[in-house]
């Protein structure tokens, strides 16, 4: 959890652009975040500062401040940074209608393009031509997360032997039970108020405002409330995921191995890697996986359900729960509720990294594309992810016919 402050505040420059607000309307912010929302690669720390560059600094829509506190309340809540911290520029300059045009305008293109990489992935299936291409990416995924996986548990861990302890247990139930991940996340949460939240002299935070759970609930019904049967399950599953994504994106990766491929058997492992690694490619935050696996599962409508899913929770975190959280996200116990769940994320995205591994690596060529792009990746940090991914794919098609894994179609 840290770790998402850590990198978005360290990412940030001083030299604020004071002054007047400029004039924007809805429809600027609308056309704005609808640009990122397709062409923004990156990851979560570079959308969140194209944000301050281009509303802040550049057009000042929003002033420091504002960037200032709702990047601190996208650290705080699940769900990925860069869209939480734009949809509540549109909150804070529009209120629950900006926040929530702001947050279809985000996700609208990358909801397209998976779903569309769905559609060809379905089409072409048999083609070993894809085959090969996602034979060379899994590998490249791998090292993705590995590095993923350091970069968070350096920034959150640290020192902290308790932290660690909680990671290392996290670690050990991820690779021994390979189930249900909620509870854990819950029991690291409570248990993280205790051992984290004290504090001498803290203030008792006054009383918020009363029934804001209760309309964050009736609001997340509403969401659902379009679909049943498949659809209905695919909407509850990913809303119960959004509530959980803590630290990264990549901790929606757990989830879906966990429950997707190992509890519910909706999709192979195979199946899974693929949708991780598209994921991972396109533009927009890494839960947009959830797109593709719900296109996978029931076509279009479940591609939707999906989608709605994975975004309700961290866009009614941000539109209901704002003026709360912005209160007490730093009263020690609510500080050591999150730090439970931020550093028990650790743990399981380093056991998921091995489950992930036993079936994207199964001969020395995939070894070597997963530590060659561990390499790339750690010693040229500018490198873009999605040219790595490509290498890989790449690497997949011109060796896939002569070295022919028939491993993969176990």
């Amino acid at each position: 959890m840290t770790g998402k402050i850590d990198q978005g505040m360290g990412a940030i420059q001083a030299g604020d652009r004071t002054g007047p607000l400029a004039h924007a309307s809805l429809w600027d912010f609308v056309l704005y975040f609808l640009r990122l929302g397709a062409l923004g690669f990156g990851g979560p720390v570079a959308l969140a500062n194209s944000i301050r560059r281009d509303l802040v600094e550049s057009r000042s829509w929003i002033t420091a401040e504002e960037y200032e506190n709702g990047l601190a309340l996208a650290a705080a809540c699940p769900g990925p940074l860069a869209y939480q911290l734009g949809v509540y520029c549109g909150y804070v300059r529009f209120g629950v209608m900006g926040g929530l045009a702001v947050a279809v305008a985000f996700g609208l293109p990358p909801f397209l393009i998976v779903t569309l990489a769905a559609y060809l992935y379905l089409r072409f299936t048999g083609n070993w031509q894809l085959r090969a291409l996602f034979y060379g990416i899994a590998p490249v995924v791998v090292a993705l997360i590995v590095k993923g996986c350091w970069n968070l548990g350096k920034r959150t861990l640290r020192r902290d032997s308790v932290a660690w302890s909680f990671a290392v247990v996290a670690c050990a139930i991820t690779v021994i039970l390979q189930k249900e991940l909620a509870l854990m996340f819950l029991s690291a949460g409570v248990i993280g108020t205790l051992v984290f939240g004290r504090a001498r002299g803290a203030k008792r935070p006054s009383a918020g405002p009363s029934g804001t759970a209760g309309n964050a609930m009736l609001l997340g019904t509403m969401a659902g409330a379009g679909f049943s049967g498949t659809t209905g399950k695919l909407f509850l599953f990913f809303f119960k995921t959004g509530l959980l994504v803590f630290g990264s994106g990549l901790v929606i990766v757990p989830f879906l191995k966990t429950q997707v491929v190992d509890q519910y058997h909706w999709l192979n492992n195979r199946q899974f890697l693929d949708s991780v690694a598209i994921g991972m490619i396109s533009p927009g935050p890494v839960v947009i996986t959830a797109t593709f696996v719900g296109y996978l599962l029931a076509g279009f409508p479940g591609a939707l359900a999906a989608t709605v899913g994975i975004f309700s929770a961290p866009v009614l975190f941000t539109v209901v729960a704002t003026p709360i959280l912005l209160r007490y996200h730093k009263h020690p116990r609510v500080a050591g509720f999150i730090r439970g769940v931020g550093v028990t994320v650790v743990g399981v995205l380093a056991g998921t990294t091995y489950l992930v591994g036993r079936q994207a690596i199964g001969d020395r060529l995939t070894l070597a594309i997963s530590v060659a792009s561990l390499l790339a990746i750690t010693l040229w940090k500018r490198l873009p992810e999605p040219v790595v991914i490509l290498a890989g794919g790449v690497t997949g098609l011109i060796a896939y016919q002569v070295v022919r894994p028939d491993w993969l179609l176990h």
